[in-house]
């Protein structure tokens, strides 16, 4: 018994070795496939990744479509300055109408103009001589101003 018990034990032992020989070979696998390149897997599509994309595509719509408001607001800015710009214009020649009336002298000559240029009135004994041949004098047609053909 004696030698059955050596044997046993001679067994246990080998067994032993053996097992920690193949933990120490899996270990070494395990430290080998952390150092290597890792292997690409395939990402799935989860929760947070969509949800991700649909706020960067909302705020992608966003952002364009108050670009695009403003530079309309911006251009409508520019076309209200320009006709501010107009207004002005005749507010100060009307101002300009308002002082010459102040003066009787001037307003003569005001309402001469506006009765020669407005209403196509001439001075008694007073000859206008109008070339005929010309099919672009709107004053032939009484369609329009002295201003008109200076242009």
């Amino acid at each position: 018994m004696n030698e059955d018990q050596k044997i046993i034990e001679l067994k246990k032992k080998i067994n032993h070795e053996d097992f920690r020989r193949q933990e120490r070979e899996i270990k070494e696998q395990k430290r080998q496939q952390k150092f290597a390149a890792p292997v690409k897997r395939k990402r799935k599509l989860n929760v947070v990744n969509f949800l991700f994309t649909v706020f960067l595509m909302y705020f992608a719509y966003t952002a364009f479509s108050q670009y695009q408001m403003l530079s309309d607001l911006n251009k409508e800015i520019d076309q209200k300055m320009l006709v501010k710009a107009e207004v002005e214009k005749k507010v100060n020649e009307l101002k300009d109408d308002v002082a010459k009336m102040s003066n009787e002298e001037a307003l003569l000559e005001l309402v001469e103009k506006i009765a020669r240029d407005q209403y196509k009135m001439v001075k008694p004994n007073e000859t206008i001589y109008i070339d005929k041949n010309k099919n672009d004098n709107k004053l032939i047609r009484g369609i329009g101003f002295e201003k008109d053909l200076q242009d």
